[in-house]
C-alpha cells in the first residue's frame, strides 16, 4: 500500500475539527519522509475548507487545527531544517542594532548577486 492511499483510508475515518465533515476527500499534502508507520500530512477539508494536520499511526489518528498563512507545501520545505541557535540570534540582534533591517537584507542580496556571478 502507498503511502498516500494509507493515508487516505484513515482521512475516511477522521472528522474535521471545525465542521465534522470527513476528510476522506481532503486536499493533502505529505509532510513527514520518516518511519513508515508514522505520516504527517496537511489537510484541507473539501467542505469548509479549514486547514489541519493530520497524523497517522497504526494505533490511530490525531488532527491539529493550523493557524498558518502558509500551505502544505511549504509546511513540507520547514521539516527537518536545522534549528536557529542562541548564537544567531544574538549574531543578529547585534546586527540590528548596528544597522536597519532593510539594509541588512540588501547586503545578503548584492552577496547573493556576487556569487552567483562567480
Amino acid at each position: 500500500m502507498t503511502k498516500e492511499k494509507y493515508i487516505r483510508d484513515n482521512l475516511r475515518k477522521t472528522l474535521c475539527y471545525k465542521c465534522g465533515a470527513s476528510l476522506e476527500r481532503a486536499e493533502i499534502v505529505p509532510i513527514s519522509n520518516e518511519a513508515s508507520n508514522v505520516w504527517v500530512a496537511h489537510a484541507v477539508c473539501p467542505k469548509c475548507k479549514a486547514e489541519s494536520m493530520v497524523t497517522i499511526t497504526p494505533t490511530g489518528n490525531g488532527i491539529v487545527p493550523v493557524q498558518s498563512d502558509l500551505k502544505g507545501t511549504e509546511f513540507k520545505k520547514f521539516v527537518g531544517i536545522k534549528s536557529v541557535s542562541y548564537d544567531e540570534v544574538l549574531d543578529l540582534h547585534i546586527a540590528l542594532k548596528k544597522d536597519r533591517i532593510w539594509n541588512l537584507l540588501q547586503k545578503k542580496e548584492k552577496n547573493l548577486v556576487k556569487r552567483r556571478k562567480a
